[in-house]
């Protein structure tokens, strides 16, 4: 991936640079994946930036949180550090309004992942962006399991033989890695589905198969979600995760058989 800013020495701009933002097509992982056409796949991706800042018509700087809203179907991702270094190059920047700010944001996403993207600025006065919540559903993670896979391995997934209307687990014990970097990720992930009743102890097995992979945060989530959707062809299913922040941004991918509303799913966790 020539131009990758990831894992190389770089300088944090003084000025704007839109050029620093670096796009990953999709497709890539998606056809490693054997996924691409194969599957109904819904959702996005909600990044959130910590560490905005810009300058008022009097020079002052301002600081805010920022929400990214990325749809699933865009050509292409953003790699994470150059997002970080674009977002720097706006700190010496002049804006009359933060509409303004989230304006200029919005469009050069547009232009490296060549689809429309949401972007809400939130005021660290704000509750919405200070309200921490607990996942949805039944934590798994105190389930007596053997961890003796260390990489992703959809054989592991079984289901009961029941059948459940609606069922939603969580576990805080996913980590994988950085394809360029090596360093750790951890998430928590979201299971929610109906159908046949996926058997715990084999999901959370599975999910810490996860613990040397190196992918990224959106390759990750399609896999889980994929791998659910062959193994134990849930009727409906949504997969969430939300990982932990790293550099000031924290990524949370969503994917689904079905259409999901980002309104509905902007939570954060104690970690992140």
């Amino acid at each position: 991936m020539d131009g990758n800013p990831l894992g190389q020495a770089t300088e944090y701009p003084s000025h704007y640079d839109p050029g620093l933002l670096y796009g990953i097509p999709r497709w890539a992982s998606r056809s490693l994946l054997d996924i691409d056409k194969k599957l109904e796949l819904h959702g996005f991706d909600l990044w959130r930036a910590y560490e905005l800042s810009w300058l008022n018509e009097a020079g002052k700087p301002e600081a805010a949180m920022g929400e990214f809203y990325f749809d699933a179907r865009s050509e292409n991702l953003v790699e994470s550090k150059s997002l970080k270094l674009y977002l720097n190059s706006l700190n010496n920047e002049v804006f009359a309004r933060t509409e303004n700010f989230a304006e200029r944001i919005a469009s050069d996403l547009k232009e490296v992942t060549s689809s429309e993207v949401k972007v809400v600025i939130r005021q660290l006065a704000e509750s919405s962006a200070a309200q921490i919540r607990v996942p949805p559903g039944k934590c798994i993670d105190n389930l007596a399991i053997r961890v003796t896979e260390l990489q992703p391995d959809a054989e592991l997934l079984r289901t009961t033989g029941a059948v459940t209307e609606q069922c939603a687990l969580y576990s805080n014990l996913f980590r994988s890695n950085c394809p360029v970097t090596g360093q750790p990720d951890w998430a928590t992930v979201m299971v929610q589905y109906s159908g046949p009743r996926i058997e715990e102890s084999s999901l959370l097995a599975y999910l810490c198969s996860f613990r040397q992979h190196a992918g990224y945060h959106e390759e990750c989530a399609e896999r889980i979600y994929r791998d659910l959707m062959f193994k134990c062809a849930p009727e409906s299913l949504t997969v969430g995760m939300n990982f932990n922040r790293r550099g000031g941004l924290d990524i949370n991918p969503f994917r689904s058989n079905r259409p999901i509303s980002p309104e509905r799913r902007n939570y954060r966790f104690v970690r992140q």
